[in-house]
């Protein structure tokens, strides 16, 4: 069985990915995980299986529910039901920049069978959750950015306060840590001019350790995960600034427009300027990540 890594992209400048399912889609999702905090809200259909690390729980209409970071996840369903779900991924970067302590977080949130005295807590944290959805439209403004940022940090607070026990940093295996802060790092400093060596000497290990760690846990190398990231930037901002393309290259650490064009029309088989042409805001109703 293929355990995928996803690369989660974030969603109109926001900090989070938003997905609800799309009823021309299967409701059933192959083993996949990601390094942020996932959220799933069942609001119709029926009985859900949701597998973490090989462990089914079943999820009714009303229960909500969090897949911890690199917890891998699948789902079962019935296609003929109705579904009615939705869900975001937090983007960790974003997470540990305005609240530190998330680091440490494992959530331990589990639809409604598994609350004890957290019935309000878990109200409030669906009906914020329901207001971002409402909030969310094709062209976000400023102010309706604010407006769902607003929310979304109530969303936090109520899952740090209420949903989360803090795990010892010394329980997270060595090559995962490595990982994370090396991930961590490049989502910071992407635009800077970096190769696999100066990553590998900022984690203090060789650029071949470096490497298989990577390679382990994500499937790729480390120059291909910062060559990744830095295209994923490129695609936002050709969709979301009139910025010239050359200007997008040097933004997003390209050592010239020629390489960034070589590599953006590699990853989507188009060149930037077609991208930008026939691009659409991302949908929002992208079942492959719940």
């Amino acid at each position: 069985m293929t355990i995928a890594f996803e690369q989660v992209e974030e969603w109109q400048q926001l900090p989070f990915k938003f997905y609800q399912h799309d009823a021309t889609n299967d409701i059933n999702v192959a083993p996949h995980w990601h390094t942020g905090i996932e959220l799933n809200f069942l609001v119709a259909g029926g009985a859900l299986d949701f597998v973490t690390d090989g462990q089914i729980t079943r999820y009714v209409p009303g229960d909500c529910w969090a897949v911890n970071r690199r917890v891998v996840h699948s789902v079962k369903g019935d296609n003929a039901l109705k579904w009615d779900e939705f869900g975001f991924i937090i983007d960790d970067t974003f997470l540990v920049d305005k609240l530190p302590t998330s680091q440490y977080w494992h959530l331990k949130l589990r639809g409604q069978a598994g609350l004890k005295n957290d019935s309000r807590a878990y109200q409030q944290l669906f009906d914020q959750a329901q207001q971002i959805r409402h909030l969310l439209t094709d062209n976000i403004d400023d102010y309706r950015r604010m407006e769902i940022l607003g929310h979304f940090y109530q969303l936090l607070v109520l899952l740090g306060q209420h949903f989360s026990i803090s795990s010892d940093p010394r329980d997270v295996p060595r090559n995962a840590q490595l990982v994370t802060a090396v991930m961590r790092y490049i989502h910071k400093h992407f635009a800077e001019n970096m190769l696999s060596q100066d990553l590998a000497d900022y984690a203090h290990v060789s650029q071949t350790t470096l490497n298989q760690q990577f390679q382990a846990s994500l499937g790729m190398s480390v120059q291909d995960y910062l060559r990744q990231i830095r295209l994923m930037n490129a695609k936002k901002l050709l969709v979301e600034t009139p910025y010239s393309i050359a200007y997008i290259a040097s933004q997003c650490g390209f050592g010239s427009i020629k390489t960034f064009q070589r590599h953006f029309s590699q990853w989507t088989h188009q060149t930037p300027t077609q991208f930008r042409r026939s691009s659409t805001q991302p949908s929002q109703n992208d079942a492959g990540c719940f």
